[in-house]
């Protein structure tokens, strides 16, 4: 019957097709036109009628509806075969009357016929109903025989497959409602009731035969090595092992309570205190319950160290004897299944452990400020330890990584998301567009790299989707100002500006606010086209976005005051450069204390990586992180500006050696170098720093010839 309406369907589009056709023979004919107009008007009535009727037309064959579609299919083929007499031979008036004619029969035919079709598919649809009743009837009688004979995992079935059933036969598939009174849910509801007394009668039994737990001597030393288990280890004692049920994992009161018989074996102390031996599985497979840190395995994972441990009792750092620092390669799926089987609530808090801790790392990193950043950092590298393929998460620990200044590890995360939103439910590379968040955050950290011509296809394949992305647009105005190009520069500022103004500028699907980068670049911009005084504006807006202030965009903004006053009075006052050096010493101070804490000891051994697999970041040179090393360059060009050559050489010095692999961009560094050493009188320093300049300046055309153009000017 489905097919026949479809097929309906494509009859009447396939006429209207033909009329159009015939339309445009015959367009000066007013009264054909009018004729056609109205036939394609009931066409479209009652291809809609068709469309609505076929959902609820589902359990037999109706034959009223079968007729309508012959009278649509006769129709057609009437049409096609006097093809040649409506187009050439019939004037246009027999064309009119003729059409008219087929349009009037098919119409009163149709309005007949689908009374007939509806009045036989309500009987159909009562007869279902009828049936589904009687399913229902019979089945609190048919599950009490099942739960008094079956076996747990049978039990389990049944409940799978009857809310399959419910959701399926209720109101339909489509919508999920189920029964709309409720009987599936009561008939699950009584049926789980029902498994949980058989369970409380067996755990009974249990404790029974607990009384008399025999302690039996270790397995021999020729027999098979256990996974996951001391070859010593004694095998487990049942007396029921042809039971129907296994022991439940927990009491109802308690979700991590134990009793005796699940406790394990971790070491030859642990059996002389009495701890009854590992769990094993009819198929021979031994595991323990419990970790060397006294945590209950939920969401087993293999630790560097060798051995198993609870996912959680290592994201929460609780301390291994004599195996700290621990750091997690994978995850144990085979001991995880025989885990589920064995005790299936554990599934479900296995499951409910990673959401939470999902949603609680997300909370934190809307509303995080730069010392939270460290944390978020490891929580999202553990997640995605879990939730490899998330581009989303990827795309937030990139921005965390970049915020932290570790461009390399952000590029990685953010290249792999580009890649994984390109990628097809089956896998397929490039089925997708790439994924707009993803390639907004690459061109950011792109832009930091100085690869300008990777972050330029970035952005222009952003603001090709998303044209008032005001991120992307500063981004491009910072590329075009410092190229040189103030006019197109300056017309994108333009861009951002008329975008905020409108409420129409681009913001995240993820729901992330990240208007503190869109300000921080927009200040770039600025700086580019040596507007210091937008470009302060903009800065101490985004450094004001977080609460305490970030410390990066607070030291840009105080380097953009003394370069306005600078432009603007030839040199900065004092006062200037006093207030805006004691905010670069702020921030530098607020950058050491959220990497190194007051409280750990100066002494204590930092682990170079957590068990996420995160970098432990801690102080790399003169206590300063790799995090530090933009501002350091911002102090250095400060302590310039004041005229203490020396500081300021220290200052960017330390920044290069500090600064991550991936910045390799750093001519115009040893150039500014170079010229602190000629004022310092140091030309050999000079001459040396201009040799570093013109290598690392190597294969670039442009930035070479500045270099030899600067070093001709300084006659060095």
């Amino acid at each position: 019957m489905s097919f026949g309406a479809l097929a309906a369907v494509g009859a009447c589009v396939q006429i209207v097709k033909t009329l159009y056709e015939y339309h445009n023979v015959h367009t000066r004919n007013k009264a054909l036109l009018d004729i056609l107009e109205s036939f394609s008007q009931n066409l479209e009535i009652s291809i809609e009628r068709l469309q609505a009727r076929e959902q609820m037309l589902g359990f037999a064959q109706n034959d009223a509806l079968d007729s309508i579609e012959r009278d649509f299919r006769k129709a057609k083929e009437w049409l096609q075969a006097n093809d040649k007499n409506l187009r050439s031979i019939w004037t246009a008036l027999q064309a009119s009357d003729k059409l008219k004619d087929l349009d009037d029969r098919l119409c009163k035919a149709f309005a007949s016929k689908m009374s007939v079709a509806i009045f036989s598919a309500l009987q159909d649809t009562r007869a279902g109903v009828a049936r589904i009743e009687t399913t229902l009837e019979g089945l609190p009688t048919n599950l009490e025989t099942v739960c008094r004979t079956s076996t747990k995992e049978a039990i389990h079935e049944v409940i799978d497959e009857l809310k399959a059933e419910a959701y399926a036969v209720g109101s339909g598939a489509a919508d999920g409602k189920g029964f709309s009174n409720g009987e599936a849910e009561k008939i699950i509801s009584q049926l789980v009731d029902q498994l949980a007394e058989q369970e409380r009668l067996k755990e009974d039994e249990e404790l029974l035969l607990m009384s008399t737990y025999p302690i039996l001597d270790p397995a021999p030393p020729h027999a098979a090595t256990v996974p996951y288990a001391p070859v010593s280890a004694p095998s487990q004692y049942s007396a029921d092992q042809d039971a129907p049920f296994e022991p439940s994992a927990s009491r109802p009161s308690s979700t991590f309570s134990r009793r005796r018989s699940q406790m394990t074996l971790g070491s030859t102390a642990m059996i002389s205190e009495a701890i009854s031996p590992p769990v094993e599985d009819p198929t021979g497979l031994m595991f323990d319950l419990v970790d060397l840190t006294g945590a209950e395995i939920v969401d087993p994972v293999l630790a560097s160290d060798g051995l198993i441990y609870d996912r959680w009792a290592l994201v929460n750092a609780k301390i291994v004897p004599a195996k700290s620092p621990l750091r997690i390669l994978g995850e144990v799926t085979e001991l995880r299944d025989k885990l589920f089987a064995a005790f299936p609530n554990r599934k479900q808090l296995y499951r409910s452990m990673r959401q939470e801790y999902r949603l609680n790392t997300l909370r934190l990193y809307k509303s995080s400020t730069f010392t939270d950043l460290p944390v978020l950092l490891d929580r999202f590298s553990h997640i995605l330890l879990f939730e490899p393929s998330s581009v989303s998460l990827h795309v937030r620990r990139g921005l965390v990584n970049y915020r932290l200044r570790l461009l390399d590890d952000a590029l990685r995360d953010l290249d792999l998301a580009v890649h994984l939103s390109k990628r097809g439910l089956s896998g397929e590379t490039d089925k997708h567009k790439p994924d707009v968040d993803a390639l907004r955050a690459r061109a950011l950290v792109l832009e930091e790299l100085h690869r300008n011509k990777d972050a330029l296809q970035d952005i222009e394949a952003v603001l090709a989707q998303v044209p008032r992305d005001v991120l992307s647009l500063s981004l491009r105005a910072t590329i075009r100002g410092n190229d040189g190009d103030a006019t197109n520069a300056l017309a994108d500022l333009a861009a951002t500006n008329a975008a905020v103004r409108a409420g129409k500028a681009y913001r995240s699907r993820l729901g992330d606010d990240d208007t503190d980068l869109e300000y921080l670049a927009r200040g770039w911009a600025y700086c580019s086209v040596r507007d210091f005084a937008s470009a302060a504006t903009d800065f101490g807006y985004s450094a004001s976005l977080r609460d305490p202030a970030d410390p990066y965009a607070a030291a840009c903004q105080a380097l953009a005051l003394i370069k306005q006053e600078e432009s603007k009075l030839g040199s900065a006052s004092a006062t200037t450069l006093e207030t805006c050096l004691a905010q670069l010493e702020a921030s530098l101070g607020v950058i050491r204390t959220a990497i190194m804490p007051s409280s750990t000891p100066p002494e204590a051994e930092v682990p170079r990586t957590l068990p996420s697999g995160a970098p432990a970041l801690s102080a790399v040179e003169a206590g300063f992180p790799v995090t530090a090393y933009p501002t350091l360059l911002l102090r250095g060009s400060a302590k310039a500006v004041q005229g203490d050559a020396e500081q300021a050489l220290t200052d960017i010095e330390l920044a290069l050696r500090l600064r991550p692999s991936s910045v390799r961009e750093v001519s115009s560094l040893r150039c500014a170098m170079a010229e602190l050493r000629l004022a310092g009188g140091d030309r050999e320093g000079a001459q040396h720093e201009y040799d570093l300049a013109l290598a690392a300046a190597a294969g670039v055309g442009g930035t070479r010839a500045a270099v030899l153009s600067a070093r001709e000017q300084h006659g060095v």
